[in-house]
């Protein structure tokens, strides 16, 4: 894992930490994305469904994003054991949220391409970008206690 880390550092070596700002579009994206389906089917337009997808698309980008800009600015923080440990709980559920959510981009698909946005198949891919979407919020919960409760990324003194 630590050599990711240092491998995103070589990609990002900005003493920027973009983390705080990336992480707000999937955040956003990918529940609104769920929401836009469900509203889809409450007001019966197949055609909402793929705005829904394309903004899946977009949060899916700026997952992966975020993943990649907290790795880089979690290298700085590995030798506190405590706060280690807390790292790689939130790195581990943002991890997760980002293949499950690649998982949803690329099952969906087909249906868009042959334009099947109807039926089981495409219910079933909403349940599952709703399940993803509380994923984001747990994520999200898990990143919080480190900026609020370890004080990661604060700037102090200043």
């Amino acid at each position: 894992m630590r050599l990711c880390v240092y491998a995103t550092r070589a990609i990002l070596p900005s003493t920027m930490d973009l983390h705080p700002f990336l992480i707000h579009f999937p955040i956003v994206l990918l529940p609104l994305s769920a929401a836009m389906d469900l509203c889809a089917l409450w007001r019966r337009r197949s055609d909402w469904h793929s705005i829904a997808y394309a903004l899946w698309v977009a949060g899916v980008v700026g997952a992966l994003a975020a993943v990649v800009s907290g790795n880089a600015a979690a290298a700085e923080h590995w030798q506190d054991a405590k706060l280690g440990a807390a790292i790689t709980r939130h790195e581990d559920w943002a991890t997760a949220t980002l293949v499950l959510a690649i998982v949803v981009l690329l099952g969906r698909l087909p249906l868009h391409l042959k334009g099947e946005l109807t039926g089981r198949r495409l219910a079933r891919w909403i349940v599952a970008a709703l399940v993803i979407s509380a994923l984001v919020w747990v994520t999200g919960y898990w990143g919080g206690e480190l900026v609020y409760g370890y004080g990661v990324g604060v700037q102090r003194d200043g």
